[in-house]
């Protein structure tokens, strides 16, 4: 082979080098890009869709938080609705009665100037009792007693059992009396404290109440 063959052989081998090393670098680089994109865009991804989804969890939780705790405190001596006789416009006595044996009764006069509705039945809870007194069903009056200014309503309270039925029973100081809202049977404004005759009762087991009466007979009829 001659001198000048040699020369191109060896030329042509050198370019045929250089393109196949041209050719993997761009193969490496184009791999390597890829790899930190998609490293990139792996963690951008989750962190970017997550954060989202945080933040309005913790938004709801505490909103679910203020609910309860507004709900909480809305259960606690509920404001009475214009119209609703409850404490503040409403005056309560308990007196005694010569009969039936064993009775007191309730009396709620309307001091405000607007006319009042007495609701369902008074709450009574004498001394630290952790429930009310439960109420006579047959003594629910066809529709509730409206009281207009300085008209009072009635209830009866059975103080304890003619018969002995109610149990040994204990001397009573303290009744707190609460109203009834519209509807939903809950208590409306702050329980009144009603002194009773004499300082104190003699209450049992079988102490109960009547629902607000127009009269003082219908609240005695029990």
């Amino acid at each position: 082979m001659s001198a000048r063959a040699t020369a191109r052989r060896s030329r042509t081998l050198r370019l045929a080098a250089a393109a196949l090393s041209a050719t993997a670098a761009l193969t490496l680089t184009a791999c390597g890009g890829g790899d930190d994109a998609g490293s990139t865009s792996d963690k951008a991804g989750p962190a970017d869709t997550a954060s989202p989804a945080k933040d309005e969890e913790a938004a709801a939780e505490a909103t679910d938080g203020q609910s309860g705790s507004a709900a909480g405190s809305s259960d606690k001596g509920k404001s009475a609705a214009p119209g609703v006789c409850a404490s503040g416009t409403v005056k309560v006595e308990v007196k005694t009665v010569s009969s039936p044996v064993n009775h007191l009764l309730l009396v709620a006069t309307n001091t405000s100037k607007s006319a009042c509705t007495a609701h369902g039945y008074p709450f009574l809870r004498f001394d630290q009792d952790q429930a009310t007194t439960p109420v006579i069903d047959k003594s629910r009056p066809q529709a509730p007693v409206t009281l207009a200014p300085g008209k009072s309503a009635y209830a009866g309270i059975v103080t304890s059992a003619a018969d002995g039925s109610g149990g040994t029973g204990r001397k009573a100081k303290k009744l707190a009396v609460s109203f009834q809202g519209p509807g939903d049977g809950s208590s409306v404004g702050d329980k009144v404290e009603a002194p009773l005759p004499g300082g104190s009762v003699h209450v049992d087991d079988q102490a109960q109440g009547t629902y607000w009466q127009s009269s003082q007979a219908a609240a005695l009829k029990w």
